[in-house]
């Protein structure tokens, strides 16, 4: 009796252990699945190869993201009515977060890309010995956790031609540095740059395509 006793309690509880570790795993599982793929952020900005990597070598390869503060769609309404607003009326734009980008694990920062109207394209000389330049656009450049494209956008009547911004700030605690991060900074910025430019419609960006070249000094 007292043996037919224990198993019946000792079954139970064995089960109950299993289930137990079921449950563990599906979370860790739930966990691991949050925030989205670097190709899938932001509208898929980056989901070329070259951009994917890029994207990879600053937030840590296959690091999954969250881009909740993140307002793309409302960045191409923005600009899309700036191209109509007569010059006379014009005022500096604020900067628009395009892509805010944190890790889905622990919330970190990684980067924010913004784009906004430029009232014009800035004179390169004065930080021309703390950037690096590449051949994009009007005017990029890349230092340590910053870089920018200026860039024309040419849009049918009634809008008119306007300079766009795009903005990449690469979060203070994110410990990326390395060799080639203004590369990898520049691409992104670029193909934030383009995808906006798509959006809108644009022509006569001087986008580069893919991976923007190092300006010839």
């Amino acid at each position: 009796m007292r043996t037919t006793t224990v198993h019946r309690i000792v079954l139970p509880v064995a089960a109950l252990a299993m289930a137990a570790t079921g449950c563990t795993t599906t979370g860790t599982d739930d966990a691991a699945a949050k925030g989205q793929a670097a190709t899938e952020v932001c509208g898929g900005f980056a989901e070329e190869p070259r951009a994917a990597s890029a994207l990879d070598a600053i937030a840590g390869k296959g690091v999954r993201l969250t881009s909740d503060r993140s307002e793309p769609d409302r960045v191409v309404s923005e600009l899309r009515e700036a191209a109509r607003t007569p010059q006379s009326g014009k005022q500096r734009m604020a900067g628009i977060p395009f892509c805010t980008l944190e890790a889905a694990e622990d919330g970190k920062n990684v980067l924010t890309v913004t784009v906004r109207e430029a009232l014009a394209v800035p004179g390169g000389d004065a930080s021309k010995d703390l950037v690096t330049a590449y051949s994009t656009g009007r005017l990029a450049t890349s230092s340590d956790l910053f870089a920018s494209i200026y860039f024309t956008c040419r849009l049918p009547a009634p809008a008119h031609e306007i300079v766009l911004d795009a903005e990449l700030e690469r979060a203070d605690e994110n410990e990326a540095d390395h060799a080639g991060i203004r590369d990898e900074q520049i691409i992104l910025a670029n193909a934030a740059a383009r995808h906006v430019a798509d959006e809108l419609g644009c022509t006569g960006t001087g986008l580069a395509a893919g991976v923007p070249a190092k300006a010839r000094p």
